[in-house]
């Protein structure tokens, strides 16, 4: 296990996708064995991951808005219409809030838009949407905005499970809580009866 705590929660979201073989246990997705399956399979089964490294591994730098949009098209033609893609990445810069035009490369965009920008490119309809960070580093706004757009997924039937270190967030945004410490988890806390000091003590290993 990584030594640092934003490694382990890479850890932990990349293992529920099967990133990473599990020593033990199985992975299902609404009762579908997923075990060992690569990620467009999962994105079949409606799941869909948003990393922490948003240019690293969220995002292609060098890349735009609009050639990021036909890249996650799961039916594209053979021809691509860009007119058509353009008017496409319009709508949801427009939808999304982001401060960029279709032809703006994403390593241009500030952190809170390039967050913004992966969330565009999620599909409407999922099942599941797990993140790492949602928020780390963004001003208020944007972290607001964020996490009312994630709620109102959820509101949609869309389940969120997001890692983060922000114990102020985790507290805040969550119905229930597992601590990874040690090699060990905890069985899920329910957030209104957990405090802060219970959930650092976990995190130190403490209880566990």
């Amino acid at each position: 296990m990584p030594a640092s705590r934003a490694a382990a929660n890479a850890c932990c979201c990349k293992a529920a996708l099967a990133w990473y073989a599990p020593l033990a246990g199985q992975i299902r997705i609404c009762n579908q064995p997923m075990t060992g399956k690569a990620y467009r399979s999962f994105r079949a089964a409606g799941v869909a991951y948003v990393p922490a490294g948003r240019l690293e591994e969220g995002l292609i730098p060098g890349l735009d808005l609009t050639e990021h949009i036909v890249l996650t098209e799961e039916s594209a033609p053979f021809f691509i219409n860009w007119g058509s893609a353009r008017r496409q990445v319009g709508e949801r810069i427009k939808q999304f809030s982001i401060v960029g035009r279709p032809e703006t490369h994403v390593d241009a965009l500030s952190g809170g838009n390039q967050q913004r920008a992966l969330l565009a490119l999620l599909p409407p309809s999922l099942r599941l949407v797990l993140l790492e960070h949602p928020t780390r580093g963004l001003d208020l706004e944007s972290m607001r905005w964020i996490w009312n757009l994630l709620l109102d997924r959820r509101r949609q039937g869309t389940a969120i499970m997001f890692a983060s270190s922000d114990l102020d967030e985790i507290m805040e945004r969550s119905d229930r809580i597992l601590v990874f410490s040690g090699g060990k988890v905890t069985e899920a806390l329910a957030s209104q009866e957990t405090s802060v000091t219970q959930l650092a003590e976990l995190i130190g290993g403490k209880g566990l």
